[in-house]
């Protein structure tokens, strides 16, 4: 009987890291699309004002806008911005559920593109 080395098994840790590694590339690249369909969806003249941040595990897109008032507008066309982004992202797997508009988070965003 061949006896075993502990150095055959894969320990735990490696099996997390290795699953945290592939949840941090598959997020990544989830960001990636939903961030360019938002692009191409809200067109030049609202990017100026509204970007990207951040799509949560549960399908959550949370939008920094430049000020409350610009939130404000574009949370009255939220409805409108989900049918045309879940358009965009159907042969993706992706779907958008809510979205949320932010503009405590504008700077922070800001700088991050700077």
């Amino acid at each position: 009987m061949k006896k075993m080395n502990n150095s055959d098994f894969v320990t735990i840790n490696e099996i997390i890291k290795n699953l945290d590694i592939q949840y941090n590339e598959n997020k990544h690249k989830k960001e990636e699309i939903i961030s360019e369909c938002w692009r191409d969806t809200a067109g030049e003249k609202i990017i100026n004002f509204a970007r990207f941040y951040a799509i949560s595990d549960d399908n959550v897109l949370t939008i920094v806008c430049s000020d409350s008032f610009v939130a404000n507008e574009l949370f009255f066309s939220k409805d409108k911005f989900i049918e045309f982004l879940n358009l965009k992202l159907k042969n993706t797997g992706y779907e958008i559920r809510d979205m949320i508009f932010d503009y405590k988070k504008w700077e922070e965003k800001n700088n991050e593109i700077r």
